[in-house]
């Protein structure tokens, strides 16, 4: 089957290839009036898809037939169209045009082609070069700092990193709070941006407000990014690219190196003691290892070692390689390509294995159009068990908890090591990292299909019908290995007795899928010459199935053979099952007047199967207005002024379904069962409301784009506000019920904020341009109402850090136990001098940033182009859990304050017996060492840093070679980068300890760090493009 569709495929390519027989080629340079080269300017068949850009020299060259039309379109300059003739060359002078920002055509809802200028709200795009400047594979980071509106966080680190994608902040509560993603019309399932390979991508649209949801439905009331693939657009064409890349870890915690491994109460010296409490560090030798029956130990210097914890970890290596061909006419185009990448993370023996396979195909007959899409997705995971050890802790908790004067590179061989072997090594209060490296993995496999199809027909030039379906599967299989944690031989009075454990094994099987389809009726007619209509009517259909079975077993008879059906103990297991359905319907009507005043309506109404038969039912309008300025008052533009100037307003209200089953009571396996061969089932403790209804979104938003000085500089200025009310949240009721809550509608959420994007070509001359951007984003949210009674809802964390709703304040909002304070602010101390914990837990601060700024920066001089992108975040705090494991442990910089002796506590103060309090300037704590921290590690206040930061997100020097030598050896083109990504952060100087970006999870628990990651790394990487 394989070789038979090689054969098809390659036929295809051979007849297009035919096609071209009676062409020729046609080259040449394009300038602007200065005589400048311009790179990057479009060269189109006039009235074909095929065509090509300019190279960084301003050269092109493209197959064409004599008598054809080419047509050259760059922003900013006017449009030049030339026949071709009986000459090769045809060279190209551009002007400049005025008036061009706003004809640019974009990709809007549901593939539609839109100008800008008839658009009512915020739209930004991202094209290809910029996506894959710095050779990301993951799409999502690929375009972190670009877009103004749009926060993309890297939650956590390793071989596979996950991302949380927003648009303007968070407008639920509860409910899923990330963008739709839609790629070639389909709206893919959550972390697509993940997946697919951004060397696919033609460009991404960013539609940052609700605005769309009356063509997608109500997810798009988070905003929508729209992503169009590639397609074939000229003569046959092949792509190579090679990618060699090096990863190595940029930020560990910072640790005290003064005070070495000791027990408790007393701080005496204990070398096999995993904490720090012991006396400072002294260089004398000490014990290493457990004391054999004939006396020998393991003895090394008591002093500390220098980036001990991080020699843990490996220097990264990631090869990737890629093809793509295509090729296209007037009538037909075909795309096909192929990226693998194979990845071995900072961790040692870490592995990722990615291929992404996708297939593109388009063909016109007579008034139909067929469009096909398939893309297949594959990756293998192997890395060691995120639930490590008879702790079930990370393996960086296990790394982080070594004491620095024992040699943590020295510890590798667990199993034989005279004196690192399990039996006797230092690590027995938990096990050597090594070893859980070595014994203790998740693997995971993830295959993904994804076929797009769709049939348009023109039944006349302004009358269309289309209609689209897709279906995507997808298949995740975890396997977790836990070895039997043994012991060849016992230590007659070790110092601590480690703790054995019997292999087990779990697995995880989920299959889901997605199937998606639009019926839609396209009208665009001109009446007369003032007058426009563009009209879609349409009816959609969303059937989203999942099936998850979870499977464990323990005490495994076999060795090294993980089969739940070699346990000893009882077999464990679950299901869950999720089918749901979505049907709408829509219309979307825009009228022009003059081209320079445009007026939008838009509705839909949707019916869901995750409500009750009496409210599935729900309809949401919208409406805006858009003023082309600079078109209804020509007198306004000028050669040294403004340039162009559009105004537009836009309301839309959206509605917000609940999850799968949200409207029906859930039975629970009961406590205890099942008992033998009896099973039991007890109602879930949630309730649900008779009268559940959606979620509602109103969405406002004024905007305002410009451009300056012939274009050379242009802007736009969005403000906008989002209310969701009828928030859907549990609210708590009398246990005499049978359940402890009640799911219903309460609660308002409230987003406001202002956006920024400014671009602006800072320096040109010959073989020199200097392109800069720079986008703000500005955010505030607040909780204006809860239900009756209720001030605050528990979003989710810990018991004593957890994110929280409060009604009248900024959400998401960290709460966290306390210290008291008196009316200063100050922390009150006792009579011991120690500080006196909170029976209250207070609120430290939101969780989300005030404000982003996003940079991108382009310089281009002849054949080089250096590109940067960084951004920055501010006005946020976190809750590091690191800080209050490694404070546990004394490790923390916070431990040796004072050199571990009594000390004041920084601004206290303590009770003058009067009611006032008098500031502490001489009442020491009881106690410098373990005793103190250990109860300062229960105050989690302590732990909340500012989440602030600047990250020099990519950095890339690219070379193209000359065209001119490269096309006698068959290349069009050669070109060659290096590149980093993530090179440098920038904290403020409190957190010494992780990156403030990463989180709890991908979810709504924002705010919350964990030790249960990889730290911080930085990557560099060398890449090399072919084209023929």
């Amino acid at each position: 089957m394989r070789l038979k569709l090689t054969w098809m495929v390659m036929l295809f390519f051979t007849a297009l290839q035919l096609s071209f027989a009676q062409e020729k080629t046609v080259k040449g340079t394009v300038k602007d009036a200065s005589g400048v080269e311009l790179p990057g300017v479009a060269v189109q068949i006039k009235g074909e898809q095929r065509g090509t850009e300019t190279d960084f020299d301003g050269n092109y060259s493209l197959q064409v037939a004599p008598g054809k039309i080419l047509v050259f379109s760059y922003l900013g300059m006017k449009n030049v169209e030339k026949t071709v003739g009986n000459s090769n060359t045809i060279n190209v002078v551009m002007e400049e045009d005025t008036h061009q920002l706003g004809e640019v055509v974009v990709t809007g809802a549901m593939g539609l082609q839109r100008k800008p200028k008839e658009l009512s709200y915020s739209v930004s795009s991202v094209k290809s070069k910029d996506l894959t400047a710095a050779n990301s594979a993951n799409t999502a980071t690929a375009m972190i700092g670009k877009v103004s509106g749009l926060q993309i966080n890297v939650v956590n680190n390793g071989v596979s990193p996950s991302t949380r994608v927003v648009l303007r902040g968070n407008r639920s509560l509860l409910n899923n709070n990330e963008a739709l993603i839609v790629v070639d019309g389909f709206p893919a399932q959550r972390g697509v941006l993940d997946r697919i390979n951004p060397e696919d991508i033609e460009e991404t649209t960013v539609l940052k407000g609700a605005n769309a949801s009356a063509l997608y439905g109500s997810e798009a009331a988070n905003g929508v990014l729209i992503i169009t693939t590639k397609k074939g657009r000229s003569k046959l064409n092949v792509t190579l690219n090679s990618t060699l890349e090096m990863e190595e870890v940029s930020y560990m915690p910072k640790f005290q190196d003064q005070f070495g491994s000791g027990g408790f109460p007393d701080g005496t010296k204990v070398g096999l003691e995993n904490v720090a409490w012991g006396p400072r560090f002294d260089g004398e030798l000490i014990d290493a290892s457990e004391k054999y029956e004939n006396g020998d130990v393991w003895m090394i210097p008591y002093s500390p070692i220098k980036d001990n914890h991080k020699s843990f970890f490996s220097k990264g290596l990631t090869f990737r390689n890629g093809v793509t061909i295509s090729a296209g006419d007037d009538k037909s185009d075909l795309l096909f390509s192929f990226d693998f990448i194979r990845k071995n993370g900072v961790v040692p023996k870490d592995e990722y294995g990615r291929n992404n396979v996708r297939l593109n195909a388009g063909r016109k007959l007579g008034k139909f159009e067929f469009k096909g899409n398939f893309s297949f997705y594959n990756s293998n995971t192997n890395i060691v068990s995120s639930a490590a050890g008879k702790q079930d802790r990370p393996i960086y908790w296990n790394v982080i908890n070594t004491p620095l004067h024992i040699p943590i590179k020295q510890m590798k061989n667990w199993k034989d090591g005279y004196y690192t072997r399990k039996e006797v090594s230092f690590y027995r209060f938990y096990e050597n990292p090594y070893y859980l490296i070595d014994n203790e993995r998740d693997e995971g496999k993830y295959n993904e299909f994804t076929f797009i199809g769709d049939v348009k027909y023109n039944f006349t030039d302004w009358l269309s019908a289309t209609y689209r379906a897709g279906y995507t599967f997808d298949n995740y299989v975890f396997k977790r290995k836990k070895a039997a944690y043994t012991m060849a031989f016992i230590v007659p009075d070790a110092y601590h007795n480690a703790d054995t454990y019997e292999a087990s094994t779990s697995d995880r099987i989920t299959i889901s899928n997605r199937f998606n389809s639009d019926f839609i009726l396209s009208f665009d007619k001109n009446i007369g010459e003032l007058f426009n209509i563009q009209a879609n009517l349409g009816q959609s259909t969303r059937m989203d199935n999942e099936n998850r079975i979870n499977l464990s077993g323990e005490n495994l008879i076999v060795p090294d053979f993980y089969n739940v059906s070699t346990r000893t103990g009882e077999l464990k297991g679950s299901q869950y099952t999720k089918n749901y359905r979505k049907v709408g319907v829509f219309a979307d009507v825009t009228f022009g007047i003059k081209k320079w005043l445009f007026l939008n309506a838009s509705a839909r109404n949707d019916w869901s199967s995750s409500l009750s038969a009496d409210n599935r039912s729900y309809f949401y309008p919208g409406g805006g207005v858009s003023v082309v300025l600079s078109d209804a008052i020509p007198q306004l533009v000028t050669d040294n002024g403004l340039s162009y100037l559009k105004l537009s307003g836009n309301i839309t209200q959206s509605g917000n379904d609940p999850s799968a089953y949200a409207n029906q009571a859930i039975f629970e396996v009961a406590s205890g069962f099942p008992h033998g061969s009896i099973a039991g089932l007890t109602q879930g403790s949630r309730e649900v409301s008779t009268d559940l209804r959606p979620e509602f979104t109103l969405a406002k938003e004024a905007g305002l784009e410009f451009g300056l000085f012939k274009n050379r500089v242009t802007g736009n200025v969005t403000l906008y506000q989002t209310n969701t009310y009828d928030q859907i949240i549990p609210v708590n009721i009398s246990y005499a019920s049978g359940a402890s809550s009640i799911l219903t509608n309460l609660g308002e959420l409230e987003n406001k904020g202002i956006e920024v994007d400014l671009n602006t070509t800072l320096l040109k001359a010959t073989d020199f341009k200097w392109d800069i951007g720079v986008n703000y984003s500005g955010y505030t949210s607040k909780v204006l109402e809860l239900s009756p009674g209720v001030e605050e809802l528990s979003i989710g964390g810990y018991a004593d850090a957890s994110i929280v709703a409060k009604k009248g304040a900024a959400y998401p909002q960290i709460k966290v136990s306390a210290y008291e304070r008196d009316d200063m602010g100050r922390v009150i101390v006792d009579d011991t001098g120690d500080p006196i914990k909170s029976s209250e837990m207070k609120y430290a601060g939101k969780t989300t940033p005030d404000y982003v700024v996003g940079l991108n920066s382009s310089i281009t001089y002849k054949n080089f182009k250096l590109y940067v992108t960084a951004d920055y975040r501010a006005g946020s705090v976190f809750y590091n859990t690191l800080a209050g494991g490694m404070e546990f442990t004394g490790l923390s910089p916070h431990s040796v304050t004072a050199g571990r002796k009594p000390f004041v506590f920084p601004n206290s103060s303590y009770s003058d017996g009067k009611g006032g309090y008098i500031a502490n300037t001489d009442r020491l704590t009881s106690n410098g060492g373990n005793a103190f921290w250990d109860k300062y590690s229960d105050v989690k206040e302590n732990y909340v840093y500012d989440g602030s930061f600047i990250k020099i997100r990519e950095i890339s020097l690219s070379y193209d070679f000359n065209t001119d030598v490269l096309k006698k050896i068959g290349i069009n083109n050669l070109s060659m980068a290096v590149y980093a990504r993530n090179p440098f952060m920038f904290t403020p100087k409190d957190n010494v300890l992780t990156d403030p970006e990463f989180n709890y999870s991908t979810g709504n628990i924002i705010g919350i760090g964990t030790d249960a990651q990889t730290p911080p790394t930085r990557l560099y990487g060398f890449k090399l493009t072919a084209n023929f």
